[in-house]
């Protein structure tokens, strides 16, 4: 007979094995079976984080969501996808180690708070993200591409949480947020290619790095000639940049994962290092520990409760000991 929690992954570090076992403990608490995992030989594995039907509640347990109403967005979201937009059935539903549903657990207790109380959901969110000057919080949304992408940075990378505010004057601005729970931040560079199918840097994410000139004069120049390649933490960024740009936004990035993560803060600081020195504060990296503490101590008691279980659920390695 099979360990309960399934096997282990032989490629995984041992954050992310962490990560995969809490997530089995979760499903093995939620009563839910392993589904089969079919590599490229053919050979079955039972990895614990996989679950079959994930868009089929259990009676009162929503599978991969915290909360009815997390399971009832992303039914909405798939339901209503847009071509551009990236988001993913099956990660979304059966992969309970994805930082896609983990997004949607934190962000829709918010957009929610935010549905029944501004003034709550406000409080809350200033809690968790006292540097930014969020005077009132006016959307909170999930998997955000810019529909018109495509004039910006040319990159198809969606925000995994947008909230959006109002400062004190009335200016209106979001904050972009990447999550990232087990997985790293992609090492891909985006690329166009000549006739002769050769790889050059992507033409209107080059365009993006000239208008924006966020980046010290000799890093701008290397990354136009391709000796620095735009991975995923750089897009991201110029895609918030210049959204914010040409609808008049108040711009701000965050990364937010667990403190033990291994590679978010490093990351980061090869972004910010090469960034001027006023776009530096942009953009920074919170853990999720302290991120979920703060909401969880202004919260009205039921959210407060939401946010312990998912708390309970990410982030207790504790159980692991």
């Amino acid at each position: 007979m099979k360990d309960i929690l399934g096997e282990e992954y032989k490629g995984d570090a041992a954050f992310v094995a962490a990560c995969r076992k809490l997530q089995s403990i979760y499903r093995v608490d939620i009563g839910e079976e392993i589904r089969p995992y079919e590599d490229r030989n053919g050979q079955l594995h039972y990895y614990g984080n996989y679950i079959n039907d994930g868009e089929k509640p259990n009676g009162e347990c929503w599978k991969n969501f915290l909360t009815e109403y997390a399971f009832n967005y992303a039914i909405y979201r798939v339901a209503h996808k847009k071509k551009y937009e990236t988001i993913e059935k099956d990660r979304l539903f059966n992969n309970l180690l994805s930082s896609q549903p983990m997004a949607f657990n934190l962000f829709c207790p918010l957009r929610q708070m935010l549905e029944e109380s501004q003034e709550s959901a406000t409080k809350v969110i200033k809690a968790a993200l006292p540097k930014h000057p969020i005077h009132k919080v006016t959307a909170v949304d999930l998997e955000f591409i810019p529909e018109n992408y495509k004039d910006l940075s040319g990159d198809r990378s969606a925000m995994d949480a947008i909230i959006r505010f109002e400062d004190e004057a009335g200016r209106k601005g979001f904050v972009a947020i990447e999550t990232k729970y087990s997985e790293n931040l992609g090492t891909n560079v985006a690329y166009d290619k000549d006739e002769d199918g050769n790889k050059k840097p992507r033409a209107q994410s080059i365009k993006a790095v000239r208008e924006l000139q966020c980046f010290e004069p000799d890093v701008e120049e290397r990354i136009i000639a391709g000796k620095i390649g735009l991975t995923q933490i750089y897009r991201n960024f110029l895609l918030g940049e210049m959204y914010g740009l040409k609808e008049g936004l108040l711009s701000y990035s965050i990364i937010l994962a667990p403190g033990r993560h291994p590679s978010t803060q490093g990351e980061l600081d090869s972004l910010r290092d090469r960034l001027r020195e006023e776009y530096k504060n942009k953009v920074e990296k919170i853990n999720l520990e302290d991120f979920v503490e703060k909401i969880i101590r202004v919260s009205p008691k039921e959210y407060a409760t939401i946010f312990e279980r998912f708390k309970d659920r990410y982030l207790n390695f504790d159980k692991l000991s």
